[in-house]
């Protein structure tokens, strides 16, 4: 028998599988360095223990962290959530040095309901990618220099884009406002495009999120259970979603994690051998491939965020599943 074991707390953890004093005092009882939203400020934790990073401002919230890879700064996201003197409802993107978070934005929002979302690197540091939203339903993925400050539109019509690890391609989801959005690969020299589902044979739709692997021969992505999006007016809102893998080179599509959760985010091991999940009702680490049904290691966040620098050796995977299971020894 395999007895689970989760706390609403993050010492029962510790407690249950027990865990060290040094584990109780971590968000996430994982190695590495992770920045993560709780409430509406960013959070981070590495090798000192978890610790406020930056605080929202009055009537703002803090969102979308993503580590740079040189690990010393982190983008965001700024979201002004009501309309007062002087201000608009929307997001900005914003920088802040994790040895020194200064908050510096990056962009700003001229008018009501405009909106940047989901930034990621490119693998040289130089540039950020993002989703921006100028309104009437108008959408796409851009480019920012951070050292020009110069903004490139790459793909019109699309959001939640990431680079390859080789900087050549994009994945990202096309026609989102079309009620059920495809899977795209973009060739970045050529501009020609990939569209991972042509057929639309895969069950779990609509997409969300898509990552590369670390070694660029796979997408990890969030889709909704069997539930197909039906209008603009239901565009993240449809229900649980589960976390699944497609192999470019075999075309395989594996589910890595059924959780069941209301849009989750994820980030990835550094060597690409585990996932980290972060849901309404917990935090997920998965291996890749998958070896054990996902279980929580930590309380969730509603429509959290995260991003991760780290890796899970085989001894800390192994104490990490027995801070979960206790698995009784087997008798002749």
């Amino acid at each position: 028998m395999v007895v689970f074991c989760f706390g609403f707390l993050a010492l029962a953890l510790a407690a249950c599988g027990g865990g060290s004093a040094d584990q109780a005092e971590r968000r996430i009882p994982a190695p590495g360095t992770f920045v993560f939203t709780q409430g509406v400020d960013l959070w981070i934790q590495d090798e000192d223990g978890a610790r406020l990073l930056i605080a929202a401002e009055q009537d703002q919230q803090l969102l979308h962290p993503a580590i740079s890879p040189d690990g010393r700064r982190v983008a965001y996201v700024v979201f002004q959530l009501t309309q007062a003197e002087g201000t608009t409802i929307g997001t900005d993107l914003a920088i802040a040095e994790l040895d020194d978070p200064k908050q510096e934005l990056l962009t700003q929002h001229t008018r009501q309901a405009e909106f940047v979302w989901t930034p990621r690197w490119t693998p040289d540091g130089r540039s950020l990618i993002f989703t921006h939203e100028p309104g009437e339903l108008v959408i796409r993925v851009a480019k920012l220099d951070l050292l020009r400050r110069e903004i490139e539109i790459l793909r019109e019509d699309a959001r939640d884009a990431d680079i390859s690890p080789d900087g050549s391609t994009l994945v990202f989801v096309n026609a989102p406002y079309s009620g059920d959005p495809h899977l795209v690969l973009r060739d970045l020299a050529d501009g020609s495009e990939t569209v991972l589902d042509p057929e639309r044979a895969w069950q779990p739709r609509p997409f969300r999120i898509p990552r590369f692997s670390a070694d660029g021969e796979a997408v990890i992505f969030s889709a909704g259970q069997f539930l197909p999006q039906v209008s603009a007016i239901a565009l993240g809102l449809n229900g649980p979603e589960d976390i699944w893998r497609y192999d470019l080179a075999t075309r395989d599509l594996t589910q890595l994690a059924a959780i069941g959760e209301d849009q989750p985010d994820f980030a990835l091991s550094d060597d690409g051998r585990h996932v980290l999940i972060f849901g309404t009702f917990g935090i997920y680490l998965v291996a890749d491939p998958a070896t054990d049904p996902p279980f929580a290691i930590a309380p969730g966040e509603f429509h959290g965020s995260l991003d991760w620098i780290g890796s899970v050796s085989e001894a800390e995977w192994s104490e990490i599943r027995g801070l979960v299971y206790e698995i009784p020894e087997t008798t002749q």
